[in-house]
């Protein structure tokens, strides 16, 4: 069995769980990790035992000689860090957080650095592999609910949080359809970023689908029980309900709803780690000559086409036919085009305490030495800031 030298770039809290799934994989080494911030990538490096920290991308693909890298730093970066890593002549596979990219652009630009250096390119999109999720596409695909015709999704903190999760999900679960238009509205009366990147208040849109499948989804207006790993389809012949590890159906042959048996291995409720190590055993799988991975930087694509699309549509104050021509970040230009105008002032980010660019470093070791979790002591640190 092949062992991969495998590196991640970012060492924050969403870097964690891309361990937890390497540490469930024998044919994994993870040699090295890259941040600029010194104390970060060392608490990474003695949390995990890796050997190898820098402080650039460059160093370490000439160093380190990655053959899988993860890329786990903020929203913005996907693009320029992802063509860097592609261009290591030892890197044959990237798995890259979502959002894959904020505009469609840099999604292709992504593809293209990847093609033209043979690098598999695969973006987290992790519910693709929950044990919930998988057994749902199998029962619609088997035609329980007949012609799939809506789904309803329903997520919070903005589309490119949690939306993409929850519209990635949904094309998964009905056997990725091809979008036809988009329809959208978008509200930002405040300056809301998340991880640097602009965010609306909240949106809602309508993607229409050939065989004229719908998915309706609203961010951020009604977020009672509202969780980015469930949602609803109604189909011809029924209805399904799915969650992570939760799949519920309604039709003919059953008595009311039923809950279907996803056959759940223990575990499996704390699906993080399983479900990176599955994204990256099927990576690995399509660098060896297998099918292309099910949660592709060609599939992810669509899923950035269709969140730009609903902030165009709102821009443009009209339909938006896929494919789109806008290639930025629409939400971005309908800010500096005024057509978004702050009426409460005070700019901040919902993902704010995730920057430790000025933590306590004392403090965040003592807090880490009583057992708390990285994302709890960074919440504790900048709270303690606002009050000092």
């Amino acid at each position: 069995m092949h062992k991969y030298k495998t590196a991640i770039v970012g060492c924050g809290g969403i870097a964690r769980a891309h361990m937890q799934g390497y540490e469930l994989l024998e044919n994994i080494d993870v040699v090295a990790v890259v941040d600029p911030i010194e104390e970060a990538r060392t608490n990474y490096m003695e949390d995990y035992d890796i050997p190898e920290g820098y402080s650039t991308v460059k160093e370490m693909l000439v160093k380190s000689q990655p053959e899988i890298v993860s890329v786990c730093v903020w929203h913005l970066l996907h693009d320029t860090v992802t063509e860097e890593v592609a261009k290591g002549k030892s890197v044959k596979g990237i798995i890259c957080e979502k959002p894959m990219a904020i505009g469609v652009a840099k999604a292709d630009r992504m593809i293209k650095a990847c093609e033209e250096n043979g690098v598999k390119l695969a973006v987290s999109h992790q519910r693709r592999f929950t044990p919930g999720w998988e057994r749902a596409r199998e029962i619609i695909l088997d035609g329980a609910i007949g012609i799939p015709l809506r789904a309803d999704l329903r997520v919070k903190e903005g589309l490119a949080n949690w939306g993409t999760h929850s519209i990635d999900g949904a094309r998964f679960v009905l056997n990725d359809p091809k979008p036809k238009w988009v329809m959208g509205a978008v509200e930002r009366k405040t300056d809301k970023y998340e991880r640097n990147t602009a965010i609306e208040d909240s949106c809602m849109g309508l993607i229409h689908f050939e065989n004229d499948l719908q998915f309706f989804i609203q961010s951020d207006l009604l977020d009672n029980n509202c969780d980015a790993g469930k949602f609803f389809i109604r189909g011809t012949e029924g209805m399904i309900h799915i969650t992570e590890t939760v799949v519920k159906l309604f039709n003919g042959n059953t008595n009311g709803w039923e809950q279907v048996d996803i056959h759940l291995e223990d575990g499996d409720q704390a699906i993080g780690g399983k479900t990176n190590a599955s994204q990256t055993e099927e990576l690995i799988r399509w660098i060896e000559g297998g099918p292309e991975h099910r949660g592709s930087g060609y599939k992810a694509r669509e899923t950035v086409e269709l969140m730009m699309a609903i902030y165009e549509s709102a821009r443009q104050n009209e339909v938006v036919s896929i494919p789109m021509q806008e290639k930025e970040y629409p939400l971005e230009k309908m800010v500096t085009e005024g057509k978004l105008p702050v009426t409460i002032p005070g700019r901040y980010d919902i993902r704010g305490f995730l920057d430790r660019s000025n933590i306590d470093e004392k403090r965040y070791k003592q807090l880490k030495d009583d057992g708390l979790p990285h994302h709890i002591i960074m919440r504790t640190l900048h709270e303690e800031q606002k009050t000092d």
